[in-house]
């Protein structure tokens, strides 16, 4: 296949992924747009991931591996996938999610015909297990027809609610044009393992991006069951909070656009919320007492947010106790505002956590 007949490059992060990518691979290769490539990066896996996507190489050229020898997460693979690849459209893949055929060649079309360089469906959310049905992230009547996303309205989609965890922006994975993130140096933030698509996107749309979303569901989203305790770390949040006080420094982007700014606003306060709560923890797993009483102390409202989250968190913390703590790294889910983080091949803790 020469460089100008690839229409997509599949990039898909893979961490201890194996028993998924059958499935996952199987569903890009059976695309009715075949002019594609699939870039799985093995993010230094210690099981078979590498032997199954190689044998899966060697029956369609179309499959290319790439080896990380060192874990760099979401963002990092992402962005190797990212400089390898020559489609003309960027399409996310998480290792153990699926599409239906059809989705490729329906996000292309749409992106040709409303000019968009950001196309984005519904979700279908699984359950791992079979247990229950397979449901569209967002209803009909609340998305009834295809539409624009603006920076305010994708702000304000994740900031979420603890009674819709799965309803959010945060969870599309948009096929994005490459030319457009090369021509603005795009890319995803290494440093973060949570968020690091939130902060894209909002990068995509402060350049301009014209981003299409329709409600039609074609993207399979693994959820599996397990912990909602949020795995980001406070640097990530951090870093969030950082881009946000940019935003919401320029008066004149805020004055000629007041539902960003109330987006913004919002979003914020959540994030700051999870940032109180997180950097107090981390300071007492540290042991760092006089680190965890500045957190606590800082100002009126990181007391109080620390002392809600911790309230809230507390059944759920209990819970693991009685039943031994943490084990292994399952999909998480999460607990408040949902995610705009994908996974390293598996979402993991480190890699997929709750999101914003």
């Amino acid at each position: 296949m020469h460089h100008g007949e690839i229409r997509a490059s599949i990039i898909m992060p893979a961490h201890n992924a194996e028993q998924y990518l059958d499935r996952s691979i199987g569903s890009a290769l059976t695309q009715t747009e075949q002019r594609c490539e699939v870039l799985v990066i093995d993010d230094a896996s210690s099981d078979a991931t590498a032997a199954v996507v190689a044998r899966i190489a060697g029956q369609d050229a179309r499959v290319r591996l790439l080896r990380n020898t060192v874990n760099l997460g979401p963002a990092g693979s992402r962005n190797r996938g990212l400089a390898e690849a020559r489609g003309d459209w960027i399409v996310l893949l998480d290792a153990d999610d699926g599409m239906a055929p059809h989705r490729i060649e329906t996000l292309i079309a749409l992106g040709e015909q409303h000019g968009a360089d950001l196309v984005a469906d519904n979700l279908l959310l699984s359950p791992e297990n079979g247990v229950g049905p397979v449901t569209p992230m967002i209803s009909a009547r609340a998305f009834p027809a295809g539409k624009y996303l603006s920076l305010a309205a994708f702000v304000a989609g994740n900031v979420g609610s603890r009674w819709t965890p799965r309803v959010s922006y945060g969870f599309f994975q948009p096929i994005m044009r490459r030319d457009f993130l090369r021509a603005h140096d795009l890319h995803y933030e290494e440093k973060n393992r949570f968020g690091e698509d939130f902060l894209l996107y909002v990068a995509c749309l402060r350049k301009g991006a014209r981003w299409w979303i329709t409600p039609e569901a074609m993207y399979r989203y693994t959820v599996r069951p397990g912990s909602l305790t949020d795995v980001q770390s406070a640097a990530d949040l951090a870093r969030i909070r950082a881009v946000e006080q940019v935003l919401l420094r320029d008066a004149a982007l805020l004055a000629s656009d007041p539902e960003l700014a109330r987006a913004l606003r919002r979003h914020k306060a959540v994030i700051d919320r999870f940032y109180s709560y997180r950097a107090f923890t981390d300071a007492l797993k540290a042991q760092a007492a006089s680190r965890a009483l500045q957190v606590l102390f800082e100002s009126p409202r990181s007391t109080r947010h620390i002392i809600l989250e911790s309230m809230m968190r507390a059944p759920a913390v209990m819970m693991k106790a009685l039943h031994g703590g943490y084990r292994g790294i399952p999909r998480v889910t999460p607990s408040l505002p949902p995610p705009g983080s994908g996974g390293s091949g598996v979402r993991r803790g480190g890699g997929g956590a709750p999101a914003i």
